[in-house]
């Protein structure tokens, strides 16, 4: 049996393990260039078919390309990269996609209201129907189905607006203190 002794300074794993670690690079940097928004909820919601349970430390999820978002029991806010905001009623749900480098967001059941930072930063639909957006805010719905009226107080626009913030350090919605029922389109 021979031995062969690798030349002095150098290690047989030196090639392999630098390919590892740049392929490694390549697929980190690769999956966060897809990263389409991030979703953030009071309560549980599911997120590409996954029951997601927030409060386990993680203040907000990527959503990516193609993904599914159906809100539980509460709102679940989806906050895109250049700041626009949609807030997906409880009980609705949406797919969110990519087109070109514009975000899509594609209501799917039920209703959401959305803050834009500029007309055409998000392509907002209804099912397969595109929806032109006349202001930077309003809603998108599906059918007749409303959110109970008591259910967009001032208290919950608060804690909704807090969320936004929270997931990208700006104030999305307003709320006035002890005032009556709001809704973040107005």
């Amino acid at each position: 049996m021979v031995l062969v002794r690798p030349r002095k300074g150098r290690c047989p794993l030196h090639k392999p393990t630098k390919l590892l670690t740049a392929f490694t690079a390549f697929a980190m940097f690769a999956y966060s260039q897809n990263q389409v928004a991030t979703a953030t909820s009071d309560s549980p919601f599911q997120l590409r078919g996954a029951n997601v349970t927030p409060g386990q430390g993680v203040p907000s999820w990527p959503v990516m390309p193609a993904d599914t978002i159906k809100a539980g029991q509460t709102p679940v806010t989806i906050v895109f990269q250049d700041g626009s905001t949609l807030v997906l009623d409880p009980g609705s749900s949406a797919k969110v996609g990519l087109s070109s480098k514009t975000p899509v967001f594609q209501l799917q059941s039920g209703s959401a209201h959305y803050s834009l930072t500029n007309l055409a930063a998000v392509k907002l639909m209804e099912l397969h129907d595109t929806v032109t957006p006349k202001e930077l805010t309003g809603l998108l719905q599906i059918g007749n189905r409303k959110t109970p009226a008591g259910w967009w107080s001032a208290g919950h626009t608060a804690v909704v607006g807090a969320a936004a913030a929270a997931g990208l350090g700006v104030g999305v919605i307003t709320a006035t203190k002890n005032g009556s029922s709001v809704s973040p389109s107005q």
